[in-house]
């Protein structure tokens, strides 16, 4: 309908030659088909040079045991999801290094009797996309945190667990979504 008015519209300007109407009916035509999108033609970022990622264990500086191993499966996880990328194949296009700068227990809430039965896990991670030569493409810091129940003693380490787990979850989808646009 909105092309029957406008066409009809141009159509009825009076004094313009034939030719220029039919400039004026392609242009507006690519003006109104011509939306700017375009289908991705390959796998990667950068415009296809970017294909594969390895992705080595993160460096864990903090005390907590095996925090980095939750990071480092995380992120594998997600890389492998986007559909982007090949992950942890032999000669790889680029490599992530991850750094586990900190991780912070607090206690979040108390009962009456003043005893914690929730603490909340702060981490703090320094991303790094390298180029398989070492140059460095661009470095990313996130944090995030997750409150997990303590009430129950014999159920707070698989709940510190499941909370870092998690927190790595949120991290590395929001490092994927940063580089697919981004890139």
């Amino acid at each position: 309908m909105l092309k029957k008015i406008v066409y009809g519209s141009i159509l009825r300007v009076q004094g313009l030659k034939p030719g220029i109407k039919s400039l004026m009916l392609i242009v507006l035509f690519i003006f109104i088909h011509g939306c700017g999108y375009q289908l991705v033609g390959e796998k990667g970022i950068y415009g296809g040079e970017i294909k594969s990622v390895y992705v080595p264990v993160f460096k864990n500086m903090t005390y907590e045991p095996h925090a980095s191993v939750y990071l480092t499966d995380a992120f594998t996880r997600q890389l492998m999801a986007t559909g982007l990328f090949a992950v942890n194949k032999n000669n790889s296009d680029t490599y992530i290094e991850g750094v586990l700068k900190n991780i912070r227990i607090v206690p979040n809430a108390l009962d009456k009797n003043g005893i914690v039965i929730e603490k909340s896990v702060l981490i703090g991670v320094e991303i790094s996309l390298f180029k398989k030569d070492g140059n460095l493409l661009k470095k990313w810091s996130f944090s995030d945190n997750q409150t997990y129940r303590v009430d129950d003693l014999g159920a707070e380490d698989f709940n510190k667990k499941e909370a870092l787990s998690m927190v790595s979850d949120r991290i590395a989808r929001r490092f994927c979504a940063s580089i697919m646009t981004e890139y």
